[in-house]
Parts: C-alpha cells; sequence; structure tokens
C-alpha cells in the first residue's frame, strides 16, 4: 500500500522550454504538422496551455523570427554540408547551392516560408551568410558594391520563389487541381489559328506547372548568367585600367 502511495496519480508534464516550443512549432509548420501555426495548436503539441508560450516568446512575431533563424541556420548548413571545403574559384556552384540550400531549408515547413521569407532577423547565421555570399561575388571580380547589389537580388529572387512554391502547396487538393486544369485543358485546347505559339507550348507549360524546382533553377540559371556577364565587364574594366596606369 505504501509502495502505490508513492506513485504520482497523474503523468506531470514535462517543464516547456524555449527550444521544445521551437521544436514542436517546426514539427506544426511541416506539410507532416498540418501546415498551420497557430498558439491554441501548439498549446496542444506540447500539451501544455497556450499562454504559457508567452513566457518564452512576446508575441506570435517573436516565435515566427525564431524560426527564421532556426530555418537560415538550417540552409547554411545544408550548404556547408553539399560544399565542405567552403566557397572557391566556382563562385557559380557556390552560389547555386546555397540558393538550393535556403530554398530546400524553407520548404520542409512551408508555413515560415509564408510568414517569415520576406523578414529580416540579423542572427548570427544571417549575418555570417550575407558576408560570405558578398565576399564570393567580390572575389569573383565583382566591385564590394556591386557585390552586395547581385547578392540582395539572389536572395530576394530565391525567397520570391519559395514562397510561391510554399503558397501553393498550402491550398486545397481541390484548388491546385483547378490551377492544373486551367494549363492542361483550357490552354491545351486554344485553338492554333488563333494561339499557334501557346497552342504548341502548352504541354511545356503543363509540365513546368507541376514542378516549381526546375522553374526556379531555370529562372537561378538566367539570373547567374546576368551574374556572370557583370563579372566579365568588372573585370575588363579592371584590366584596362591596369593598362592605362
Amino acid at each position: 500500500m505504501a509502495e502505490q502511495a508513492e506513485r504520482p496519480t497523474s503523468k506531470r508534464r514535462a517543464a516547456l522550454t524555449r527550444e521544445s516550443i521551437l521544436e514542436a512549432a517546426l514539427r506544426l509548420c511541416s506539410p507532416e504538422g498540418g501546415g498551420q501555426l497557430t498558439f491554441s495548436r501548439l498549446g496542444k503539441e506540447l500539451g501544455a496551455d497556450p499562454t504559457a508560450v508567452y513566457r518564452h516568446f512576446r508575441d506570435k512575431d517573436d516565435l515566427v523570427l525564431a524560426l527564421t533563424e532556426l530555418t537560415v541556420a538550417e540552409g547554411v548548413e545544408l550548404a556547408r554540408a553539399a560544399l565542405p571545403d567552403g566557397p572557391s574559384d566556382d563562385w557559380r556552384a557556390w552560389l547555386t547551392v546555397t540558393a538550393e540550400s535556403i530554398r530546400a531549408s524553407y520548404l520542409a515547413r512551408p508555413v515560415v516560408a509564408i510568414l517569415a521569407a520576406a523578414r529580416t532577423t540579423a542572427s548570427p547565421a544571417e549575418t555570417r551568410s550575407v558576408e560570405l555570399l558578398i565576399s564570393v561575388l567580390h572575389r569573383a571580380g565583382l566591385p564590394v558594391i556591386e557585390a552586395a547589389e547581385c547578392y540582395r537580388q539572389l536572395v530576394d529572387l530565391t525567397l520570391a520563389m519559395t514562397q510561391y512554391t510554399a503558397a501553393f502547396s498550402s491550398l486545397d487538393p481541390a484548388t491546385q487541381a483547378k490551377d492544373e486544369a486551367a494549363w492542361a485543358v483550357k490552354y491545351g485546347m486554344l485553338p492554333e489559328a488563333e494561339f499557334p505559339l501557346l497552342h504548341r507550348s502548352a504541354p511545356r507549360l503543363t509540365e513546368l506547372f507541376r514542378d516549381d524546382g526546375e522553374v526556379f533553377r531555370m529562372i537561378l540559371g538566367t539570373f547567374l548568367d546576368g551574374v556572370a556577364l557583370r563579372i566579365d565587364r568588372a573585370r575588363d574594366g579592371s584590366a584596362g585600367a591596369g593598362r592605362s596606369a
């Protein structure tokens, strides 16, 4: 009897920590977690009163910024894992891997991409990645300011495309199917005499509708082609200045 009295009558909840809240929030932000982030759902996921979250985060925006910081840090680590030797003379490969790693990290939790892709955390991971990207472009031959401009364009392009994909993935299946039918059926059935170019390209446009990843790679490649031209122009200018001197 005494032994029975020593046993707890109910399971004691583990104390909430900032880390455990973030882990639960990341689960909710993933496709498997239902793709919705509210303090009510977070409380259920944690087995706690939702108001307990406020002891660690001032509000939802504070939580979103913390999730953004984690997502950026993960993207940086993915890039490092893909290129363990760090930046090389192949600036294009480095920027491609970095952009794809950032995209993959955000798309693993689409809710974060929708809520936070346009935010700035100024976290250590983010600031180090900014410095690194600018340095890669600068070493490739761009003046510092032009390298910073290209960094900004690269990140905005990546996050905008990622946000677009995440937003579509959050739509219900019926709405997604309606959009796909617009390409596959409506565009595909346009009269050839009136829309000859659309008629010929409709199958390819339908393929691309289903594959945001390929569209992103195409856009990224076109952007990097432009950066390559700017690097060549900067190098030519530097060589010309050297000869003049």
